[in-house]
């Protein structure tokens, strides 16, 4: 159980994202692609991802390896070029820091890449961005505008139930399972943990690739950010014109 307490501050700064953001939408669906949950329903799914990802691709594998990825890649930006920009922005000491981290329980010594990204390499960086352009473009850019209408979907009725039923009653509505006890709201997740917050406020932001529990991300500096599985929970295919259409 994941457990969030608030404080009076954090409850009058709860808000919901606007837009989606591509790479936390991009950071799920390489999750759920490596991930053993729903074998048959996405079975096909993630053989026809993974297939088609081209080689520029490839590196990104070195960033998660153990399946634990550096905290620096969850960017809440609305576009990938400004998501990009600010993790290149992040202190090249905390870049360090999870590097380090990841690689401590990690199988295997990290690849040079990504030894030099540890030293700030600037050709590092460069492949690092180049990937996951490649990354978008191959995984997201197909169904982006399905993921832009579902998020519109999510933003309108957690806006509305809101608005009839308040913010309580909203936040439970918005993850299946989950209470307020006075102030701390209880969140499944597979994991006991306690988060206190201290008035930088939460963040909800809806997945549409991800369909296990709510994945947390404190940082102290920042609001609480709660992107948690959204939409119809089933493989996303790419929306495609009418055949009436005379462009298609």
């Amino acid at each position: 159980m994941l457990r969030i307490h608030f404080t009076a501050a954090d409850f009058a700064r709860v808000r919901f994202a606007p837009r989606p953001a591509p790479l936390i939408e991009l950071n799920t669906a390489f999750m759920k692609a490596t991930s053993t949950d729903d074998p048959l329903l996405y079975a096909r799914w993630r053989q026809r991802l993974l297939r088609s990802l081209p080689p520029t691709v490839l590196p990104l594998r070195a960033l998660a390896p153990a399946g634990n990825a550096p905290v620096f890649l969850d960017t809440y930006n609305d576009s990938l070029t400004d998501a990009l920009e600010s993790i290149r922005a992040t202190h090249p000491t905390a870049i360090r820091s999870e590097l380090q981290r990841i690689y401590a329980s990690a199988p295997h010594p990290p690849p040079p890449w990504i030894r030099a990204l540890h030293q700030n390499d600037p050709g590092s960086w460069h492949l690092f961005e180049q990937a996951q352009h490649a990354a978008f473009e191959t995984v997201l850019r197909p169904v982006w505008p399905l993921i832009q209408d579902l998020h519109r979907d999510e933003f309108t009725r957690h806006a509305l139930t809101t608005a009839e039923h308040g913010t309580a009653h909203a936040l439970t509505h918005l993850v299946p399972n989950s209470r307020l006890r006075d102030n701390t709201w209880e969140v499944p997740s597979p994991k006991d943990q306690h988060i206190t917050l201290t008035g930088q406020g939460v963040l909800l932001h809806p997945t549409f690739h991800w369909t296990s529990h709510p994945l947390a991300a404190h940082h102290p500096d920042h609001p609480f950010r709660l992107p948690s599985p959204a939409g119809p929970h089933l493989p996303l295919q790419p929306t495609t014109k009418s055949p009436h259409d005379p462009l298609t």
